[in-house]
This record gives C-alpha cells, structure tokens and sequence, in this order.
C-alpha cells in the first residue's frame, strides 16, 4: 500500500444499525407523505383497484429514494452522512444502480426473515420463529467474525460500507 492510498476502515455492526435507524426514519416519513398523496386524494381503500398497486409503489420508491443515495459520488444517505459511512463497490468505487438493486433486494429479504420471525414470535409460535432467529444470528456472526465486516447483502452486491472520517 502507498503512502498516499486511504487507510479503508470496516464498518462494524453498532455503526451500520445505527445509519439503519437514522434512515429507517427518514424512510418511513417520505414513505407517510409519498402514500398520504396518493391515497387521500384518490380514496384508496382496500376496496379500491390501484390499492393492490400502492404495494408495488412503496418498496419502488423505498429503493429509488436509497438507490438514488448510493449511486451518487459520495456513496451516502443522509443517515450515513451522520455516522461517517460509506458505500463503495470492492475497487472502492462508487456503486451503481444493478449493485444498488441487487444490494435492496437481498437487505429487504433480510429483514423480512427479521420480521417474520418477530410476528411468529409475538403470535407464540416460538417453535416457528427460532429457526428464523438463528438464521438472523448466523448472519450477523458471520458478519462479526469477517474481517472486513461484510453482510450477505454487501457479498452478493459486489459493494461493502467504509467508515469516513
């Protein structure tokens, strides 16, 4: 290594969960207006044709708002910025759109085992969830014990975080 080529820190587990959360957040409120102006005006309830529609709408625009962050040069969501993260490809690059989705895709399906567990979890099918919770833990193990911090998602995306200073 060069003098004059960056030192790349791994981003540990507390710093990835927490631009997660920031995020989350800034997600969840786009996605309340985004909704809000399409239901309200339009009366959309279950009854309704396009309500079948509206759940396509929000996972798109969920990656359209996140894939528009992680392609740009910087490589940052606004919760990354606060934490001092980066997205880059394995060069240290800068990401673009097929990783983005390939990186949205398998994070989503991540969580979704997440939250199916917590619901069979909550339903008292605990016999049911625990497969489920341990898959989540071996994820995160094998997280833990990469040395370069890498998740599944980041694996197959071709991309991994960068912590910045």
């Amino acid at each position: 290594m060069s003098a004059d080529a960056p030192l790349v820190t791994p981003v540990g587990l507390p710093r990835r969960f927490g631009a997660m959360l920031y995020d989350g957040l800034l997600l969840i409120a786009l996605l309340m207006v985004a909704e809000f102006l399409i239901v309200a005006p339009f009366a959309i309830t279950e009854d309704h044709p396009l309500f079948m529609a509206i759940h396509l709408y929000v996972p798109l625009l969920a990656f359209a708002f996140l894939g528009w962050f992680w392609t740009r040069p910087a490589g940052q969501t606004l919760g990354m910025q606060a934490w001092h993260v980066r997205l880059v490809d394995m060069d240290g690059g800068r990401a673009d759109w097929r990783q983005a989705a390939i990186r949205f895709a398998v994070a989503l399906a991540q969580w979704i085992v997440v939250l199916a567990a917590i619901a069979l979890y909550v339903k008292g099918w605990w016999l049911a969830a625990l497969p489920l919770a341990g898959l989540v833990m071996i994820g995160l193990m094998l997280a833990r014990r990469d040395p370069q911090r890498l998740m599944l998602h980041d694996r197959l995306s071709g991309t991994r975080l960068v912590r910045v200073k």
